[in-house]
């Protein structure tokens, strides 16, 4: 054979296999398109857009994370994949959604690879049926639903590789060479599993590399272990030879491990240092362990394809029923073949454990340590879809090599248990009334297209296994076998979410909330060095408000996008008018919350947001908008630094032609009175109210300072009206409660000579834009450095929140301090005394220059997060740093003027 004859021989399933996932995912390849939902959109894009911009724009690592929860680990937070090599390269050349999909692409391919190469070298698998089993896996239900998540699908894909480099165990009779090379690569997987930043993902492989070794080994063609334990009942010298290959196993294991600890040292000590501060420290509560497992009424939902509908993609994990068929061809009669027997209990073990709190053994599993460091058990379906692609590639082998006699009776029992199965499936909609389901997943009967689809290939496939032998060439049934699951496999994932990209406009165009505090703040993009950082936003508004410019964009993308496409558009435009969490971080924006699934938040974040929470609601994963039923307190919004509020106007109200803004409502109290803090220059015959209960006075200052105390009048109901003694614009508008309680909703200034209006907001906020969403500037923010000279101190960051929680505290004035110490509360000043002032010289991620200014000795907040690793020093000599308001950095600084530099030395 020729040079370029034994090349294709070679090379050509590696050909089919990239063919296969660029025809499967050409949407994403070739179109433009990107994909703009769930985590992707709202987690992977900030994340891998900061870190491009840090390394390659900046040109520093990035230790620190600044913008999300008010300070937190960058580097640590493994989530991110940061210290992954094969993101290097996506960051440095791609556009930030774009190199997310090429990654998709090319893990597809390392775990097709890996599988092919698995399924050659320890199954033993022909070329083709290798590549079945490869094109199963890279391409079946559970990895490509799992695009969403793309540093758990990066881990994945290197699950085969783990399972490759532990082989049957042949080795473990071979040269100590053999045994170094694998130890060494066992190293290199683990390390790059770890690095990918899904630590579940090393946790499920980690079992399933068990369950290779412990099985693979005694069960494979050359059971060594085993084998040398029978020979040892006959010849005692032999123990030796079981000592022999336990030395070798220890070798592989420990080389492996011990070499993963130093490759993915700089990433395990951050992300060890994190962990011990992370909500998660010492586990999850079990009922948290436990949330999204695999409810087994939607088994049929997500292990048999279905056409044109949709299951949460966490249980997707779908397989053509022709593979199906094969697999249990593979498990009947493949059971004597090196590598069956641990897929199998590879397959097992995964959908045994996806069950969740299903299973009983789980729920004691849940408290063990390991176990309950991770939500979602579905995700063991990893397992049970690479041991069903393995054991469809056996059964192909087989149905290829035999005769049909040799797998009817098996291939009937497959069809009756996938039969059952649909039944389970239907039986599950009735079932589901009494027995609840998951809110992310419902009950649903099969479509017309689904029963269509499942008899059609069901139908194809018997025809196929159960022809007689003069009815077909063995090769010709095996390509045709292929070929209908292959098909049928294209057909359901049509479903999938990668199927249903979007304009790339959904990410790279500014909405105006974005542009509008874009324009507002002094720093650039993800500078190294600036001036005083941005005022941070806190966005209140969930996305059931309509968008203004929705008629337009759907004539623009109607005949270009797909429905499901142009819905992810607005999605995805209105996660950026209210600039969801973590969408902040990609804008070059400071939040007051984030969003985490991982080991962030801090555990003193989420102590601290008790304040601001309704009483006996915590935030696991940051996420404050879901929780806030109102705009909370003004004094913690102060002190977050919280300049920028957004929400929507679902809630706001027309009243006789006039809009009112709902969303600051004041109640007072009989003595109380409150201010608007911003009266825009318009001028006004009117103000109107929009108010409940009994009506109290409002004073209105002209610009020269006269002032008139005016009485509401009622118009309709809840609405006032206050007549000007002479059409003017307002200087200063002042609420003042009469004898009972009178709750404001709303105000405008109404010009009766022309119909116009003002709408204006109590409190001390100032609209700043007023569009699909309303964008407000807190007008008392503290700024994110000052000085105070009251101060007291708690043993622990719970009770400074309780210290903090009480009415009379003052945030501007005082402090509480994590520690112990004497109560100094010089909180109304000495006489004479003039405020101390704080300067931001620079601002950076990992360092902060400060200038303190002050006639008598305080104490420096800066409300950014407090962390192991920041150090403080005053003029070049080295302070204490106090943790202070259960989050934020403090340090003691003397009277005078004093430079004080914050750094970040990393992990400690």
């Amino acid at each position: 054979m020729t040079r370029p004859g034994l090349l294709v021989r070679r090379w050509w399933p590696a050909g089919l296999l990239v063919a296969a996932i660029l025809l499967f995912f050409h949407k994403l390849v070739f179109s433009g398109l990107i994909l703009a939902r769930g985590d992707t959109f709202l987690y992977f894009y900030p994340y891998w857009q900061a870190a491009a911009n840090a390394l390659f724009v900046a040109g520093r690592l990035p230790r620190w994370n600044p913008d999300l929860f008010m300070g937190a680990p960058f580097l640590a937070n493994s989530q991110v994949g940061l210290l992954y090599p094969l993101n290097w390269p996506a960051w440095a050349l791609l556009a930030t959604p774009y190199a997310v999909s090429a990654s998709i692409v090319l893990h597809l391919a390392i775990a097709g690879a890996g599988t092919y190469l698995l399924a050659r070298r320890v199954l033993r698998l022909s070329r083709p049926g290798a590549l079945l089993a490869a094109l199963l896996f890279a391409l079946g239900g559970y990895l490509t639903a799992q695009v969403e998540h793309v540093n758990q699908l990066q881990g994945l894909a290197w699950l085969p590789w783990l399972l490759l480099v532990a082989g049957d165990g042949a080795w473990l009779g071979g040269a100590w060479r053999g045994v170094v090379r694998r130890g060494l690569g066992l190293a290199l997987l683990l390390a790059l599993q770890f690095m990918a930043g899904h630590t579940q993902t090393l946790f499920i492989s980690g079992a399933g590399l068990a369950i290779w070794l412990l099985v693979g080994i005694q069960m494979g063609r050359r059971s060594v272990l085993l084998s040398d334990v029978m020979r040892t009942a006959c010849h005692a010298h032999n123990a030796f030879s079981i000592s022999h290959y336990a030395l070798r196993l220890l070798l592989f294991l420990a080389l492996g491990g011990g070499l993963t600890l130093l490759l993915v040292l700089p990433q395990l000590l951050p992300t060890l240092t994190l962990a011990g501060q992370s909500s998660r420290a010492g586990g999850l509560p079990p009922n948290e362990v436990l949330s999204f497992s695999l409810h087994p009424l939607l088994l049929a939902r997500a292990l048999l394809p279905a056409y044109g509908q949709t299951l949460f993609t966490e249980y997707v994990a779908m397989l053509p029923l022709t593979a199906l068929l094969l697999a249990g061809v593979g498990v009947a009669r493949g059971r004597t073949r090196p590598g069956v027997w641990p897929a199998i209990l590879l397959a097992a073990l995964g959908l045994f454990l996806a069950l969740g709190q299903f299973n009983p053994l789980y729920q004691l599993l849940a408290r063990l340590p390991g176990f309950d460091l991770f939500r979602v058990p579905a995700r063991w379906l990893a397992l049970y879809g690479l041991g069903v692609a393995l054991l469809a590639g056996v059964g192909w082998e087989l149905v290829v090599g035999g005769r049909p006699a040799d797998w009817s009776r098996p291939v009937r029992l497959a069809t009756a248990l996938l039969l059952g199965l649909m039944a389970w499936g239907a039986l599950a909609v009735p079932l589901a009334r009494v027995i609840p389901l998951g809110a992310e997943s419902a009950a649903e009967w099969p479509s017309r297209g689904t029963l269509i689809g499942w008899l059609l290939e069901l139908g194809l496939a018997l025809g196929l296994l159960l022809a007689r032998p003069g009815g077909r060439p063995a090769r010709g049934r095996g390509a045709a076998l292929a070929g209908l699951g292959l098909v049928a496999l294209l057909a359901a994932s049509r479903s999938l979410p990668y199927n249903h990209p979007t304009a790339p406009e959904a990410y790279f165009d500014l909405r105006p909330p974005i542009a509008r505090l874009q324009a507002r703040q002094d720093c650039g993009f993800f500078p190294q060095e600036c001036g005083p950082p941005p005022g941070r936003v806190l966005s209140l508004s969930p996305i059931l408000f309509d968008l203004g410019d929705q008629a337009e964009m759907d004539s623009i993308y109607a005949d270009q996008l797909s429905p499901g496409a142009r819905f992810d558009l607005t999605v995805a435009t209105k996660h950026k008018e209210v600039l969801s969490p973590n969408l902040p971080l990609a804008y070059g924006l400071a939040a007051v919350d984030g969003f985490d699934g991982g080991i962030l938040p801090l555990r003193d974040y989420t102590t601290l947001m008790q304040l601001i929470l309704p009483e006996g609601v915590t935030t696991t994963d940051g996420r404050l908008r879901e929780f806030l039923p109102a705009v909370p307190e003004a004094r913690w919004l102060d002190l977050f630094n919280a300049r920028y509020l957004i929400t929507d106007k679902v809630g706001d109200e027309w009243h006789e032609g006039v809009f009112f803004d709902r969303q600051h409502p004041v109640t007072l109290r009989p003595g109380a009175a409150a201010s608007v803090g911003y009266v825009p220059d318009y001028e006004a015959t009117a103000l109107w109210l929009l108010a409940a209960g009994e009506p109290g006075r409002v004073l209105v200052t002209d610009p020269a300072g006269q002032t008139w105390t005016l009485t509401p009048q009622p118009l309709a109901e809840r609405l006032w009206q206050v007549t000007l003694p002479r059409p003017l614009a307002p200087a200063g508008i002042r609420l003042q409660a009469g004898d009972g309680e009178w709750l404001v909703e709303g105000l405008a200034l109404v010009d009766a000579r022309d119909g116009s209006f003002q709408p204006l907001v109590p409190g001390q906020y100032r609209l700043l834009l007023s569009g699909d969403v309303k964008l407000y500037e807190n007008l008392d923010v503290l700024p994110r450095a000052f000085l105070v000279y009251g101060w007291s101190w708690r043993p622990d960051v719970a009770g400074s929140v309780a210290a903090m929680s009480a009415p009379l505290f003052d945030p501007r004035t005082e402090v509480v301090l994590v520690g112990e110490g004497e109560r100094v509360c010089d909180c109304a000043g000495e006489v004479g005394a003039e405020p101390g002032r704080v300067t931001i010289l620079s601002y950076a991620a990992e360092r902060v220059v400060l200038r303190s200014e002050s006639d008598r000795d305080g104490l420096l907040l800066l409300t950014d997060a407090f962390y192991p690793g920041w150090q403080v020093a005053i003029d070049g000599v080295p302070a204490t740093a106090y943790q202070a308001d259960g989050l934020f950095r403090g340090v003691f600084v003397p009277a005078g003027e004093h430079e004080v530099v914050w750094t970040f030395a990393g992990w400690r």
